[in-house]
């Protein structure tokens, strides 16, 4: 996203000024199975994006999506943040059949709903309203066993869409092997 503010107006916002909210840049999607097993490689879409909106973006954006090629990515995608939705739904579609929603999976994903809700609306019509935050396993599990380590299972320094979501896949396989042990068995 080109921030994390999808509603908000900023406190600082002068009288007259704009309110452009925070937007997507780019979105990945992966189906599993039960076990956590990709159906398939997913989709990967990039947002044709306005350098004038790239250019208001926080500075920890500019640095990191410049750092990653998503800004460059996003001057040169071809598909509206419309066509992205239609190609997302379409794919989630053909592993969710209609009446039978999917369940958001992944790292602080309630951002990622509220970015969902606001600028991908056919998307969000076949999401569940529950979703499956791993972040907060994260948190609950390094509360509560302290013992196990704990380090960030996720490389920060890429910060890419479909990359994200496979170290949220190979994170919360992590958890359910060290915090979600059947009674009876050993941790």
């Amino acid at each position: 996203m080109t921030g994390l503010n999808p509603y908000l107006r900023p406190s600082d916002l002068k009288e007259g000024d704009d309110f452009l909210p925070d937007r997507i840049l780019e979105i990945a999607c992966i189906v599993t199975d039960k076990n956590l097993e990709p159906l398939d490689d997913g989709v990967e879409f990039i947002v044709h994006t306005d350098e004038n909106v790239l250019e208001r973006m926080n500075e920890w954006c500019i640095k990191q999506h410049g750092k990653t090629g998503l800004t460059q990515a996003c001057l040169d995608s071809e598909y509206s943040m419309e066509e992205v939705d239609k190609l997302v739904t379409d794919y989630v579609s053909q592993h969710f059949p209609r009446g039978t929603p999917a369940l958001l999976a992944g790292n602080s994903v309630h951002a990622d709903r509220a970015f969902i809700n606001k600028d991908l609306p056919q998307l969000a019509s076949k999401l569940h309203y529950r979703i499956l935050d791993v972040s907060s396993i994260k948190e609950v599990g390094r509360r509560w066993y302290p013992s196990l380590g704990w380090q960030s299972k996720k490389d920060e320094a890429e910060h890419r869409a479909l990359a994200d979501i496979k170290a949220s896949i190979a994170e919360l396989k992590f958890y359910r092997e060290h915090l979600f042990v059947p009674p009876g068995e050993p941790r």
